[in-house]
């Protein structure tokens, strides 16, 4: 299983690290991709981080097919940079179409909102950003899975939302062991 985080300037730290993490015990392999021309991105608390490879540059040479699944983190600025970016739209778009995994937390579902992926699933976000929100059902639960697209509340839910992601990607047991190694609830 391959992931491929799409990082933005402006990324809530907690939503990436996390899963990041998590991801990584359980056996995944995590890849970074900055949306921006550049491989360094800033956190909205000042993380710096370096991406892997540029989003851009994959989309050009056709390498987004070695990834299962997608993962937005959230944060105000970095949806905001998410969502302006069309290389972002464009493989939120292929990725649903080739029914692989779409992972989005906090304010991050808007991104898959103005894709339009949502408009026949349920879905949560952050409090307060569901007005934005084009899906067909909102739910105020911590984590939502409807299909291949499961979805978050924000920074206080990344850990429930990286282990039930795991779960469903891999396998419940997968999660639990990574869940007891890191003395999670």
């Amino acid at each position: 299983m391959n992931v491929l985080f799409l990082m933005a300037d402006g990324f809530e730290e907690t939503e990436f690290v996390t899963p990041f993490d998590y991801w990584q015990r359980g056996g995944i392999n995590v890849a970074l991709a900055s949306i921006s021309d550049s491989l360094d991105v800033v956190g909205a608390h000042g993380l710096a981080i370096k991406a892997n490879v540029l989003l851009g540059d994959l989309i050009a040479e056709g390498f987004l097919n070695q990834f299962d699944a997608i993962c937005l983190p959230g944060g105000g600025p970095g949806v905001k940079n998410l969502k302006s970016s069309k290389n972002v739209e464009r493989t939120i778009r292929d990725f649903d179409a080739e029914g692989k995994w779409i992972f989005a937390i906090c304010a991050a579902p808007l991104v898959l909102s103005q894709a339009g992926i949502l408009k026949h699933r349920k879905c949560t976000c952050f409090p307060g950003c569901e007005g934005e929100l084009n899906c067909k059902e909102f739910l105020t639960d911590r984590v939502v899975v409807d299909g291949k697209i499961i979805t978050s509340r924000g920074a206080g839910t990344a850990e429930e939302f990286a282990f039930e992601c795991l779960a469903q990607a891999t396998d419940r047991a997968n999660s639990e062991k990574i869940r007891q190694q890191v003395v999670a609830r």
